[in-house]
């Protein structure tokens, strides 16, 4: 057995792909870490992972704010402020 199989998958790219589902600003925080790991250390696999735990995090953070922030301003226009 030679024992080079498939690179072993980081976790907290892992980590980061799943809280950017459930949680934003964890899997932007987890993500960032996990890309790093991955540029560091490159038998390690799970980069795709982290990016995409990146992206969906930051899509996310600004649906987010553009929601609250729209909501704001109904509320706003609501009251006569």
């Amino acid at each position: 057995m030679s024992g080079t199989g498939a690179p072993k998958t980081n976790g907290m790219a892992i980590t980061g792909f799943v809280c950017s589902l459930l949680c934003a600003p964890l899997g932007l925080i987890f993500s960032i870490i996990g890309m790093s790991q991955t540029s560091k250390d490159p038998s390690q696999g799970g980069r795709g992972l982290a990016i995409a735990g990146l992206v969906i995090s930051i899509v996310s953070l600004v649906l987010y704010v553009v929601f609250w922030g729209t909501i704001g301003a109904l509320i706003g226009l609501e009251s006569g402020y």
